[in-house]
């Protein structure tokens, strides 16, 4: 006899598990930015894992130090093996690209994503 299948129940499974892989890498993208930035901002912020949140503004924690900035993009992308590609930082215009925390994590994630 032919098995019955029921296809919404498959969808309903197969989308839980993607949304739980798209978990994962928000999380794990989140944990690597929050990581970089606070290797690389000033060493005097004092327990800056209870302030951290997506909504932090990168050009006052980097006190508006683009070098500084850029040593952490660089390090996101090779710890994600990633490619910056210079035109998103052109003219000295990366704060106001990646205003926050969280447009940092946004920007990885699509450069993951588009691996």
């Amino acid at each position: 006899m032919a098995q019955v299948f029921n296809f919404n129940d498959y969808q309903l499974k197969k989308s839980s598990e993607k949304k739980l892989h798209d978990d994962r890498l928000v999380v794990a993208v989140y944990r690597s930015v929050v990581f970089y930035v606070h290797m690389y901002i000033d060493e005097n912020y004092e327990n800056p894992s209870e302030y951290l949140t997506t909504d932090m503004d990168l050009r006052r924690l980097y006190k508006a130090d683009r070098g500084k900035f850029m040593e952490t993009i660089k390090a996101l992308g090779k710890h994600w093996d990633l490619i910056a590609e210079e035109d998103d930082f052109i003219d000295g215009k990366e704060f106001e690209h990646l205003s926050t925390i969280g447009h940092l994590c946004s920007y990885i994630e699509k450069k993951v994503k588009a691996l």
